[in-house]
């Protein structure tokens, strides 16, 4: 299990305190697991913690921010974007 150290316990976008682990290829936030990992080496600019790959979506977010960091793309051939949620978390 790894737990980076700016992000034990941390307050996220909606008050609660969260933390943030990854496992074997399976991210877990509060009771949400996906599958990627947490980025060591990127942080959010909003908040500074560390940044998550979401592996389904093919993309980077902000489990505390609950912010998508890279925009969806134009290809009309990507099978990522069009099915991407408003934000990352269902929260």
């Amino acid at each position: 299990m790894i737990i980076r150290k700016n992000d034990r316990g941390k307050l996220n976008s909606w008050g609660e305190k969260v933390k943030v682990t990854e496992r074997d290829g399976v991210v877990l936030i509060k009771d949400i697991k996906l599958e990627g990992f947490i980025d060591k080496d990127q942080i959010c600019s909003k908040c500074g913690s560390h940044i998550i790959y979401y592996d389904d979506f093919d993309t980077y977010f902000c489990a505390f921010c609950n912010d998508w960091k890279e925009e969806k793309c134009d290809d009309p051939t990507c099978l990522f974007c069009p099915v991407r949620p408003e934000k990352p978390l269902p929260l």
